[in-house]
């Protein structure tokens, strides 16, 4: 296979794993579960085969496994306040705010690391927190979302913070680099997540099995469908693509969940939350750009 095929090929498994994950928001709110029990599922309808996958490939080392199960409790973190954000604010704002993570990422990698922000790196973070604060006041300006516009805030707020979870779990995942297989990493980190999926679940309160087929289905789907083959196809396409194109084809999971929340639960973006969008796109692609 060629370069040039190789990449497109990786470019259109980006895509397609980001339009996959897409969908993850909608199943979550139409689950018969609670958002923390409904990310269970999402795991262990996952593991069995992750674990198949993983067995396959070279076994990371203890320590290792102790970063990835860190990595997967960040994870599980990130997906539950992202999860419960889906049911006080809108779709697209918990998911546009959630992927804020490469700006967050920046942040740990200098508070942490000591790394060195170039001046682009801090305009497009600042550009991406200016539009988070625009998208939010669209948001209450229409009164759009699942809630009371009060609650739409709080769930801005938690979709805001999620970000931060994902990105210690992606900063966890890069220095382990790549002497742990992408298999062994989705693995341990759904295991993780799983356990903390769980121990959500049970302080929540949430029940626990659906009562219908459908409802059997919509956590079927986003275990296999969103989880696995959604994850899966990035991870396959993100590694063999420069990090600033895998950034805007990953564009496709907000704005798909974008549309169809808008066909489904009638959530159109006014023109300042538009205006938003577009500012947290922006911010993050600069951002990328500058430390990659």
């Amino acid at each position: 296979m060629s370069e040039t095929s190789g990449r497109t090929q990786a470019a259109l498994a980006v895509m397609l794993g980001a339009a996959l994950i897409g969908l993850a928001p909608i199943l979550v709110r139409v689950s018969e579960l609670g958002p923390q029990a409904t990310n269970l599922w999402r795991f262990l309808f996952a593991l069995p085969i992750l674990a198949l996958l993983a067995a396959r490939a070279p076994k990371p080392s203890r320590a290792q496994v102790g970063w990835l199960a860190l990595a997967g409790g960040l994870f599980g973190f990130e997906l539950s306040l992202w999860a419960a954000a889906l049911f006080l604010t809108t779709i697209a704002n918990a998911t546009l705010l959630s992927n804020m993570t490469p700006v967050c990422a920046a942040l740990f990698g200098w508070l942490l690391f000591k790394e060195r922000l170039a001046n682009a790196a801090i305009w497009g973070g600042l550009t991406a927190l200016a539009g988070a604060v625009a998208l939010a006041f669209g948001r209450a300006q229409t009164g759009a979302g699942p809630a009371s516009p009060e609650a739409g805030w709080l769930g801005d707020g938690l979709g805001l913070v999620a970000a931060l979870g994902y990105a210690g779990y992606l900063l966890i995942v890069r220095s382990l680099g790549t002497g742990v297989s992408v298999w062994a990493v989705m693995f341990w980190a759904s295991l993780s997540a799983a356990v903390y999926a769980l121990g959500a679940s049970l302080v929540m309160g949430e029940a626990l099995l659906p009562q219908t087929l459908a409802g059997w289905g919509v956590l079927l789907a986003l275990g296999l469908v969103t989880q696995l083959g959604g994850q899966g196809l990035i991870a396959y396409g993100v590694g063999r693509l420069p990090i600033v194109v895998s950034t805007i084809l990953l564009w496709m999971q907000p704005l798909a969940a974008a549309v169809l929340s808008w066909m489904l639960f009638g959530e159109a973006l006014g023109p300042l939350a538009l205006a938003g969008a577009a500012l947290i796109l922006a911010g993050v692609f600069v951002v990328q750009r500058a430390r990659s």
